[in-house]
């Protein structure tokens, strides 16, 4: 049995279907993402795991034990939001210790554990500074120090870093990643920054208009996403219109050029979107790019470490990515190029599930 469980949870606001069939197992020190476009449910979600909200149906099972109908300071349930929350009346220390006492812990137990906190989070000189003399990313380590002062079943974080600047992002996200590895606690992580959920994740569930599109592995969900949102919303993609040319040798035709797909094309419709990556593309063959279109470069395009290049079909575009070497020779717009990828590196998508 999974430590976490979310079975057939829906929600309801009135009329409107907040969450549907919603189905998740997260094992014990688990770190999941819950990533999706913002209005896709899933900060609902969280917030029925802390029992802020309670599902219209379904059930919420934490360590065996069934918590739907049990308020949120029953749950043990340690919380992070956006905002930090601090009591700005109460010093870092107060502020560590405050679950502490509200659950009737002795004051040097507390000021003990509080104390522990502060050294987990690099803090040990800043426990009599109020949060008001604290930067932002300062803000964010106590506030997560708070939630884990309490020793909670399950850590909820939602969206902890957007209000913080990228540098400071980029730091405090590995904080917590190492911090979660270190305590080995269960953690439930909602953002809509792919680059977060793809970084630090065990696992992501990527979530639209409340409904599930695809649970995976950070690798999984990137180099196969199983419908045209996931594809579209995690990474860069090219996604061709095209069509059958023939199943049995999965052979796919696109403005009048055939290629090579691994994906099995029995039971697809005559006309399918098919995904590349464009890191997967590159205008020299190699092992395996067995594939070959002949192409107009449109544009080129310099982002710092990759130039991306824009070509063009006849009605379609395809971009590919190269690392930016000083050295090497690009095309120019107007030319012809021939473009070179896998089989293994195309996509066959299906319908959305929140269209299914």
């Amino acid at each position: 049995m999974a430590f976490l469980e979310l079975t057939g949870i829906r929600k309801m606001f009135g009329a409107a279907v907040a969450v549907s069939s919603f189905e998740l197992q997260v094992e014990k020190g688990e770190f999941v993402s819950f990533l999706g476009p913002s209005g896709c449910g899933k900060t609902t979600v969280l917030r029925m795991i802390a029992g802020f909200e309670h599902p219209t149906t379904g059930r919420i099972i934490i360590n065996g034990n069934d918590v739907t109908p049990m308020a949120a300071n029953k749950r043990n349930i340690g919380m992070v939001f956006q905002q930090y929350a601090l009591f700005p009346n109460m010093t870092v220390l107060d502020n560590i210790k405050f679950g502490l006492k509200v659950a009737g812990v002795d004051a040097v137990a507390a000021k003990q554990r509080a104390q522990e906190m502060l050294a987990l989070i690099h803090m040990n000189d800043f426990g009599q500074r109020y949060p008001a003399q604290l930067s932002g990313g300062q803000q964010q380590r106590v506030a997560l120090a708070r939630a884990l002062a309490i020793r909670p079943q399950v850590l909820l974080l939602d969206e902890p870093l957007s209000a913080l600047d990228a540098k400071i992002r980029l730091s405090l996200r590995q904080e917590i990643r190492s911090i979660q590895r270190q305590l080995g606690i269960t953690t439930v992580f909602v953002t809509h920054d792919q680059e977060e959920a793809l970084s630090i994740s065990d696992r992501i569930v990527v979530m639209n208009q409340g409904v599930i599109e695809q649970i995976g592995a950070p690798l999984e969900i990137y180099n196969r996403p199983q419908t045209q949102f996931v594809a579209s919303f995690i990474g860069t993609l090219n996604v061709l219109q095209a069509e059958i040319a023939d199943r049995g040798s999965r052979r796919i035709r696109v403005d009048g050029q055939d290629f090579i797909t691994d994906d099995v094309l029995e039971g697809a419709p005559a006309t399918v979107s098919v995904a590349v990556r464009p890191e997967s593309i590159s205008l020299s063959a190699s092992n395996g790019s067995s594939n070959a279109l002949k192409a107009t470069v449109d544009d080129i395009y310099f982002l710092g470490s990759v130039v991306r290049i824009r070509t063009r079909l006849v009605e379609q575009y395809l971009n590919l990515d190269t690392f930016n070497n000083p050295g090497m020779a690009l095309p120019s717009p107007g030319d012809t190029v021939t473009i070179h990828f896998a089989p293994s590196a195309t996509k066959v998508l299906a319908e959305d599930a929140a269209k299914a």
